[in-house]
């Protein structure tokens, strides 16, 4: 699919057809994407665990569903969950991979690059994050448990952004593949427990992954809010123009699509609720 429809199509996906699966390949493929993204600071923090639904007892699935995710899960026959491992960041002072993008030619010394910008300049920001005061805990306290342990804001932050980039990713190779697909949320403590989640890796929002149970358009485009409430151009809050043929090129290219609601989606909607056999 070209690259602007990929973007248009994408939505989040609520119903699935529960019967079929998803091809071996097709989840490769998504993973493939999420390993050729853009890595922050140059820093393996991601790590991915695709989990099938049948594979996972009642009590496992119970556990993980929370109150607004209980449909979804239990229609959605693949789960990608998103973790950032925040002890790669202390991994990563030796240097070791500024120093093998040098080699490759992708750091190079027209912008500064060199052994001795890597020992004196950037292993030593690196060192600065890792120590930084300014401390958090990886995870906060639950019921009948500590706080994780303690990691400096910023390793959080970007440890986040690690995630955030590797879940668009995951999105968009999913709707080039003709899947259906939602950031969802699950029990995190639960899911630490039923996946063996080692203590430094952080959670965020994981993937269900599937076929679309309900059309592919799924009642339009969700709506957004004025263009110009959110980007603007060289000094706050001057917004950044939208020109309206790039408007028109772009709705020709399918990235802007007709919004939400059709007029038939409420229809739609309480077909789906009788073929599934939930709440109308």
């Amino acid at each position: 699919m070209e690259f602007k429809s990929v973007v248009g199509w994408r939505r989040s996906i609520r119903f699935f057809d529960p019967w079929r699966g998803v091809e071996r390949e097709k989840v490769q493929c998504i993973l493939e994407a999420i390993y050729r993204a853009p890595r922050v600071l140059e820093v393996d923090f991601v790590r991915v665990l695709v989990v099938e639904r049948d594979r996972l007892s009642p009590e496992k699935m119970q556990a993980l569903k929370t109150p607004t995710t209980t449909a979804q899960l239990d229609m959605a026959p693949v789960y990608v969950f998103f973790y950032a491992d925040v002890s790669m960041l202390e991994s990563a002072l030796n240097g070791a991979n500024f120093r093998e993008l040098i080699r490759l030619g992708v750091l190079n010394p027209s912008h500064g690059w060199n052994e001795r910008f890597v020992a004196d300049t950037a292993t030593p920001y690196l060192r600065a994050v890792v120590d930084d005061p300014d401390r958090v805990p990886l995870r906060p306290p639950s019921a009948g448990e500590e706080a994780g342990p303690m990691v400096s804001r910023e390793t959080l932050r970007l440890a986040r952004t690690a995630i955030g980039i590797a879940q668009e990713y995951a999105l968009l190779a999913a709707f080039d593949q003709g899947l259906a697909a939602q950031l969802s949320g699950v029990s995190v403590n639960a899911a630490r427990a039923i996946l063996g989640i080692p203590d430094t890796w952080i959670p965020s929002s994981p993937m269900l992954l599937g076929y679309h149970g309900e059309s592919r358009e799924a009642g339009g485009q969700r709506p957004r809010e004025p263009f110009e409430e959110d980007f603007f151009e060289l000094r706050y809050p001057h917004p950044f123009y939208r020109e309206p043929a790039v408007v028109q090129r772009l709705t020709a290219a399918e990235m802007i699509q007709a919004p939400a609601p059709f007029s038939w989606r409420m229809n739609e909607v309480r077909g789906l609720a009788r073929k599934f056999g939930l709440p109308e």
